[in-house]
């Protein structure tokens, strides 16, 4: 889940066509990943995506509801409300709020960029989900000290449990990989742990 703060700030107005454009913008950064990690997420079912203009928490309830699987609890309708993207794992569905507040103020370029952001982490969360071993899990607060600091502050002011340090460490540090990766740069970078690489890599099937 890629989290926000609650906020009084009004959603992002999406002019006439726009949710279509942004819903474009989502499907260009699923072409922008390596063919072998899009058949790595068609393997294990994640490669499925929505982009909505409302708030995620009560949109994931009605499609839960509506596959037969289990409702949201009001607290976890109201903590995914907050997210601009968030990974279904019942559903197989990355979802993604194109209106959230927290695009607001951002202009055209550097909104795009974040809807391509929100989708490489919630696809590349979705891999460490399935693909994770129960030993890193057991290792995310040793992994959180490893981790950029930008990295470790986004995961540690999100509110997650300790068994979910890991999902969002592999996933955050996949999207400045990918983000890297556009700007045509390659390689381990200087800022980022050689375990933490490694494991992106295990999880991911990240290759240079």
């Amino acid at each position: 889940m890629v989290p926000d703060q609650p906020s009084a700030s009004p959603r992002r107005p999406l002019e006439p066509g726009g949710l279509e454009r942004a819903r474009r913008v989502v499907t260009l950064a699923w072409a922008d990943l390596p063919k072998a990690e899009r058949r790595l997420l068609a393997s294990v079912g994640a490669d499925a995506w929505e982009v909505v203009d409302q708030p995620l928490g009560g949109h994931a309830h009605e499609l839960l509801i509506s596959s037969g699987s289990m409702p949201l609890s009001t607290a976890a309708r109201r903590d995914i409300d907050r997210a601009v993207g968030v990974w279904i794992g019942e559903l197989r569905l990355v979802l993604i709020d194109a209106g959230h507040h927290a695009l607001a103020l951002l202009d055209q370029e550097t909104y795009e960029m974040m809807l391509a952001r929100t989708a490489w982490h919630e696809w590349a969360h979705a891999l460490s989900v399935h693909r994770a071993e129960a030993r890193d899990v057991a290792d995310g607060a040793r992994l959180l000290d490893l981790a950029p600091p930008g990295v470790a502050a986004i995961v540690r002011g999100g509110g997650y449990r300790r068994g979910e340090y890991t999902h969002e460490i592999v996933a955050e540090v996949y999207a400045l990989l990918m983000l890297r990766r556009l700007y045509g740069a390659a390689g381990k970078p200087s800022w980022l742990d050689d375990e933490i690489y490694n494991l992106v890599r295990r999880v991911s099937g990240w290759t240079d």
